[in-house]
């Protein structure tokens, strides 16, 4: 299984993309993942409507692109405090082989604002990240 993270950026089409032709290759399926990121001062488990709708419309493009490589997927929205413990945890659930995600830079020393290290550092896969030149082939 590939778990590709879908963010509702620009990026997201290069990340599935990638992420499919490697589950092409593989002879794997993908797992989309849209994190919506819950702030502290509400219950985990509120639900966000717009957040909700704005994610299910993107996997919902996402598995689009998928299916134009005849490679099977599924879409998971979840909700968490901070999106790299969430990707950690599906990844291991899902007994993931790789994750596939875009890469974002971040000068900070809040955990929290550097899901890609967070990612890199506690993940018990292969973990591939992508920058978008804008030159999707």
């Amino acid at each position: 299984m590939i778990l590709a993270v879908i963010t509702g950026s620009t990026s997201d089409e290069y990340v599935t993309a990638t992420a499919s032709r490697l589950a092409k290759q593989m002879k794997f399926p993908v797992n989309l993942l849209y994190v919506i990121e819950v702030e502290r001062n509400y219950p985990i488990d509120m639900e966000i409507p717009q957040d909700t709708e704005k994610g299910e419309k993107t996997l919902s493009q996402m598995e689009k692109i998928v299916s134009k490589f005849k490679v099977k997927s599924k879409g998971e929205i979840l909700q968490a405090r901070f999106s790299g413990s969430a990707i950690i945890s599906q990844s291991e659930n899902i007994q993931a082989r790789l994750i596939v995600l875009e890469y974002k830079e971040r000068n900070s020393d809040n955990l929290y604002d550097n899901i890609c290290g967070y990612v890199a550092g506690n993940a018990k896969c292969d973990v591939i990240m992508c920058t978008n030149t804008g030159k999707l082939a």
